[in-house]
């Protein structure tokens, strides 16, 4: 059985993204078994720490809204964001890291929204060797190419790992075109795309899309 580490998106926890993928997790239950965890950086409650995510998520208890980074100096997130600042990405793959040690191995990740981005970031350091652990492909749901500039070296050189990359034709968070860009930088992407917006599909129309992806590991 395939084990997958999930990175659940901004705003999100492991508790909120486990509840959001209930079918996920039975649509893949011969396939792979799923493990979440948190991202370690609660997310401000002040009124200017919104985001573009806010208002799908803007429901959830504070603090089960947790981030991976943050790409401004008031401690916000925009996936749109095109700044010069980021903090927060090394504590976030401390903790991945101790996941992979305590919880693992894992054959991949499967990142959603931000957790994506982050994904397509340690896409980049397993090639480079940055890592302490290693997976073997990853799910990239509604991800994007973090434009925050102290993470452009990410994305100099196309990474050979296994990628798919899942996309929804009307998602308004990340839009499609976002999520179409991150493709380009894998040289062997496997794209999904489902009609709805910025969540995770789960339907027996995507049943055949991932297990054709999962077979292959």
């Amino acid at each position: 059985m395939r084990k997958i580490l999930c990175l659940h998106g901004y705003r999100q926890s492991a508790q909120v993204f486990k509840d959001k993928t209930g079918s996920l997790r039975k649509l893949l239950k011969k396939h792979a078994e799923l493990v979440y965890i948190s991202a370690p950086h609660l997310i401000p409650t002040s009124p200017t720490a919104i985001s573009n995510e806010t208002q799908v998520i803007s429901d959830e208890k504070t603090e089960e809204q947790r981030g991976w980074y943050f790409s401004t100096e008031a401690l916000t997130f925009n996936s749109h964001d095109a700044t010069d600042f980021s903090w927060g990405l090394k504590e976030s793959i401390e903790v991945i890291s101790r996941a992979f040690e305590e919880l693992g191995p894992f054959d991949g990740i499967l990142g959603f929204s931000q957790g994506a981005a982050l994904g397509s970031i340690l896409c980049h350091l397993l090639e480079k060797g940055e890592l302490t652990f290693s997976f073997r492909f990853a799910i990239l749901v509604s991800g994007f190419r973090s434009r925050v500039s102290p993470h452009a070296h990410f994305y100099e050189t196309k990474q050979k790992i296994a990628t798919l990359h899942i996309i929804g034709e009307t998602d308004r968070i990340v839009e499609k075109e976002m999520s179409e860009e991150l493709t380009t930088y894998f040289e062997s992407p496997q794209v999904m795309l489902h009609a709805g917006g910025h969540y995770v599909p789960a339907t027996s129309k995507e049943k055949g899309s991932y297990s054709t992806f999962l077979e292959q590991f």
